[in-house]
């Protein structure tokens, strides 16, 4: 029995040391990532210590609502009618704005986190509608919003701590877009914070079809056509 203890521990350290080593700092780390077939239960995670922009689980209006012509494309997009609210925090992060579970993929300028536990359900139908939206007019293909991971930039990236959301299509298509390898299909949502309200920042890309599109949402749901929340005043 004791050979059996020591031989675990061995074994448990040894992972450990694996998973979170930094020898390569270029070199991407995983954990499983998140499937179609996985569970839709949430983590059992800490509260934060106090609020932040993030903490609100109201005021993240979509512009969806405000388009009422469905009779011309996009079309499919525009059937979508997320919640602008719910029982959860958009986001649920630590004290350090970033989430409070394991890192599921570790790069040289991004950490990536499973998006559930850490994105509310509502929060994330508000992102997938626009996202779809966004996707429909640059005749991107649409995504169903189970495959998703949150990514956190560290130091050695150009906006440390920028808090981003990224969907895909297929698990295919998450593991080489996460792992810098060729992405064929990227889609991205970064929350930008202006004062104590978060814009949503979507990126769409597309090589094949030679497409780039960059739109800002505001909280109350006011959209800002190919621009970047960065530019935006109000």
């Amino acid at each position: 029995m004791k050979y059996k203890i020591v031989v675990t521990a061995a074994l448990a350290l040894s992972l450990s040391t694996l998973c979170w080593s930094e020898d390569k700092p270029d070199a991407p780390k995983f954990k499983p990532f998140p499937t179609k077939d996985a569970s839709a239960k949430g983590s059992d995670t800490p509260s934060p210590e106090k609020a932040r922009p993030t903490d609100t689980n109201s005021s993240q209006a979509s512009f969806l609502d405000s388009l009422t012509d469905s009779s011309v494309p996009p079309n499919k997009s525009l059937r979508a009618h997320p919640p602008t609210s719910g029982k959860e925090p958009m986001l649920l992060l630590g004290p350090k704005n970033r989430p409070m579970i394991d890192v599921v993929v570790h790069t040289y300028k991004l950490d990536y986190f499973d998006c559930q536990g850490v994105v509310a359900p509502w929060f994330r139908e508000v992102l997938v509608a626009e996202l779809n939206y966004f996707s429909e007019i640059s005749k991107i293909p649409m995504v169903d919003g189970v495959l998703c991971l949150v990514s956190v930039a560290n130091e050695n990236h150009l906006t440390p701590g920028r808090i981003s959301v990224n969907f895909f299509s297929s698990n295919k298509e998450m593991s080489t877009c996460t792992t810098g390898k060729f992405c064929m299909t990227y889609r991205s949502v970064s929350m930008i914070l202006k004062g104590n309200r978060v814009f949503r920042q979507y990126f769409l890309s597309d090589i094949g079809k030679n497409v780039i599109s960059q739109n800002c949402v505001t909280d109350k749901g006011k959209w800002y056509k190919n621009s970047t929340c960065y530019t935006v005043e109000e």
